[in-house]
């Protein structure tokens, strides 16, 4: 049972070992980019190949680590304006509309990755396939989708506690 608990915890962490290796990694190859550019005099010429790949995952695996904390920007200053309830209408509107978006996201991005995949689409000198950047982002999504729908499912079920503590629920 403990080693259940502790693949479980490495595969739950899945997404934040992934961005921050991905950080590390971008940081370094950058910073080594920079001495072999100006103090070497010899760019490295597959360096922005790499970058670009590592920087696309660290956005998109750190906006997933962002979601699971809950810590994705948010501007509640307009929505303080209105009125309790209608501040509840809103945040209902708004989980649908990030549902949607990242629903939507994650199918885009599959299907651009299988399209690339399928044509052979490649970077043109460290012959990358060029879906890994698009399956990356449909895989960072279903991340921040499952971390959205358990924040959503957690906040319902305290809201239902909370009815029917009160007495309003049948």
């Amino acid at each position: 049972m403990e080693k259940f608990r502790q693949v479980a915890a490495v595969v739950g962490n899945f997404d934040l070992y992934l961005s921050g290796l991905c950080a590390v990694a971008l940081v370094g190859l950058t910073t080594v980019g920079v001495i072999m550019r100006y103090l070497v005099g010899s760019p490295i010429i597959w360096m922005e190949e790499v970058q670009i790949l590592l920087f696309v995952w660290v956005a998109f695996f750190g906006a997933a680590v962002a979601f699971r904390s809950n810590n994705h920007i948010v501007i509640e200053a307009m929505v303080e304006l209105f009125p309790a309830s209608w501040q509840r209408a809103i945040e209902v509107f708004d989980s649908f509309l990030v549902f949607g978006v990242l629903v939507l996201v994650a199918y885009w991005e599959y299907s651009r990755g299988t399209t690339l995949l399928r044509t052979g689409r490649s970077t043109s000198i460290l012959n990358i396939p060029t879906a890994l950047n698009y399956f990356g982002v449909a895989v960072a999504c279903l991340f921040m989708l499952a971390h959205f729908v358990r924040q959503r499912l957690a906040a319902f079920n305290a809201w239902r506690a909370g009815r029917r503590a009160a007495g309003r629920d049948s």
